[in-house]
């Protein structure tokens, strides 16, 4: 199904993308070291195409600035390329906890209320 983009539900995107790129980074990131481009690739893959990620080094840039990743160790692919592998730290491990307990409070909230229940 098409989704039409319009003004606002593009910002509405825009801003979701944004606010769940650093969770979903790290949570790929917790399962195993990736580099850049296996990571966009996770991500679309894994979201069915509904999610994905442009320029992910911008994030990356802020994790490891933050110490939630690391730019661990260097492989060359089969076509000669050196990637540069990326791994989460504990710190980033305990990050990713609390990123995952706001946004399912979050979302739960989001969908009892999309719903029309009353939670009190």
């Amino acid at each position: 199904m098409e989704v039409s983009k319009n003004g606002a539900a593009l910002g509405m995107e825009d801003n979701l993308k944004k606010v769940v790129t650093e969770m979903v980074v790290l949570s790929l990131l917790s399962r195993e070291d990736m580099y850049a481009g296996q990571i966009t690739q996770a991500i679309e893959d894994h979201s069915g195409g509904a999610v994905s990620i442009v320029f992910p080094y911008s994030a990356l840039y802020r994790l490891i600035s933050a110490g939630y990743i690391w730019e661990a160790y260097k492989n060359t692919a089969p076509d000669g390329r050196r990637r540069q592998y990326y791994q989460i730290t504990e710190t980033g491990r305990e990050h990713l906890s609390r990123l995952q307990d706001v946004y399912e409070r979050f979302t739960g909230g989001v969908d009892v209320l999309l719903r029309g229940e009353d939670k009190i």
